[in-house]
């Protein structure tokens, strides 16, 4: 009589926890997924991708964006780290039918390597208050200098057309992928992230700091970075409250 021995649940525990660490370990590009508002949540994730990033020296990280906009405390400091980051950011709107609206704009033009699939839209980052509500003519004033001053200061370093890009912010301006593409807004027009990588190979890329730099992605693992359950569950409450409002920006305003 032969008799089986199934495994443990240590055993599998253990096996499940070396097929993480080897897939990490080999992992040269870490992939985060934004697919709503823009909120401190998001602010969080990005921030805790990034450094993981750094501290397994990654390759590059990619972000795949979808959102209308959000709130413009979260948005300046997303961008704060993007363009402090050790690590090159790849910020890729997708699928197509997606948009980088308002907020996801100013982190697109952030990014070291801005990307869009077909079929996809951005733009339309003039601040408005939360909820849309009027302010005075003063602060509004104020508030679009500002974040006009924003874009112009992130687009003209990244090599983008910052003429093009203040209009986004002044006049509410929207592009699709080959408008934005043909106006040097982005950097590329890929179908996915195999064609991506591989035009992305092609071309030396200026980081902020004014660092030359040549990626070679393609091939490379790509390791998913997906959120905490506790993050998971704040950004559900957060992405609730804000669809009752209007999508556009930016503290108590939405970008």
């Amino acid at each position: 009589m032969v008799k089986i021995v199934l495994p443990s649940r240590r055993w599998l525990h253990g096996l499940a926890l070396l097929f993480v660490f080897c897939l990490s370990a080999s992992a040269q590009v870490l992939k985060i997924v934004i697919n709503d508002t823009i909120h401190p949540i998001t602010d969080e994730y990005i921030g805790r991708a990034l450094t993981t990033a750094a501290q397994n020296k990654y390759r590059a990280v990619l972000i795949e964006l979808n959102t209308p906009g959000g709130l413009l405390d979260s948005t300046r400091d997303i961008m704060e780290k993007i363009l402090a980051s050790t690590v090159p950011v790849i910020v890729y709107v997708t699928p197509s039918g997606s948009r980088a609206g308002s907020a996801g704009f100013f982190i697109l033009q952030a990014a070291d390597v801005a990307a869009m699939a077909p079929g996809t839209n951005t733009g339309a980052a003039h601040p408005v208050t939360l909820g849309g509500g009027k302010i005075d003519d003063v602060m509004k004033q104020k508030i679009e200098n500002d974040s006009a001053a924003l874009m112009r200061s992130v687009v003209s370093k990244r090599g983008r057309n910052a003429g093009i890009a203040e209009t986004a912010v002044r006049e509410s301006k929207s592009f699709t992928d080959q408008e934005a593409l043909s106006q040097k807004l982005i950097d590329y027009v890929a179908t996915n992230e195999d064609d991506l990588f591989k035009q992305i190979d092609a071309h030396p890329i200026k980081r902020f700091n004014g660092q030359t730099i040549t990626l070679k992605l393609s091939g490379e693992p790509i390791l998913p970075y997906d959120m905490t359950l506790k993050q998971k569950i704040l950004a559900f409450i957060m992405d609730t409250g804000h669809r009752r409002h209007s999508f556009h920006f930016v503290g108590g305003v939405r970008a």
